[in-house]
């Protein structure tokens, strides 16, 4: 009697299914690191999203005339600070999108995490492990402590439908009171 092979005992498309399964297993998990910015990265963002990106979404995040930057919700729109970065790298801010060159925006991603109650670290962020760093896993801790700051304070809700061409189709989360 000869010994059956995989593709012979289950089938092509089954064998073809289970490899893609493993394959994606390993792919997925990829280590999310811890604290993937530095201080001096968050205070220089600081000094860019004032003034770019402030007059839109608020001097603390708190989004007057564009979504609000703060919050679970919206760290886990996009995921990772490599989602959140490739995001406004193109489209912002609408008036010039893309034109503030890499620095700039891998400073401004660090500002909005640090806003969102993220720890800096040793490491500086940049485009190649930025994958790596997962915005709702490094905010979640500072989140809590931070929407309850916010709650003490009189922040208007502004209006948070941005025109679809801003958002590249994502629907983003609307600012709760």
């Amino acid at each position: 009697m000869e010994a059956q092979v995989p593709a012979k005992l289950f089938g092509r498309t089954t064998v073809l299914a289970i490899t893609s399964a493993v394959t994606m297993t390993f792919a997925s998990s990829s280590t999310i690191v811890a604290a993937g910015f530095t201080a001096e990265q968050a205070t220089a963002g600081q000094t860019e999203y004032q003034s770019n990106c402030a007059q839109c979404h608020g001097v603390r995040l708190e989004g007057p005339e564009a979504p609000g930057l703060f919050g679970q919700d919206v760290m886990g729109n996009w995921d990772t600070a490599g989602g959140l970065y490739e995001f406004i790298s193109v489209a912002m801010p609408p008036a010039q999108p893309g034109q503030l060159g890499e620095p700039a925006y891998l400073n401004i991603v660090a500002y909005i995490m640090q806003q969102n109650g993220a720890e800096a670290g040793d490491t500086a962020l940049t485009t190649a492990d930025m994958a790596n760093v997962g915005l709702v896993a490094e905010t979640k801790d500072g989140a809590a402590q931070l929407a309850l700051a916010n709650q003490e304070t009189d922040i208007e809700a502004g209006d948070t439908n941005v025109p679809q061409a801003f958002t590249w189709g994502k629907e983003l989360p609307q600012f709760k009171n």
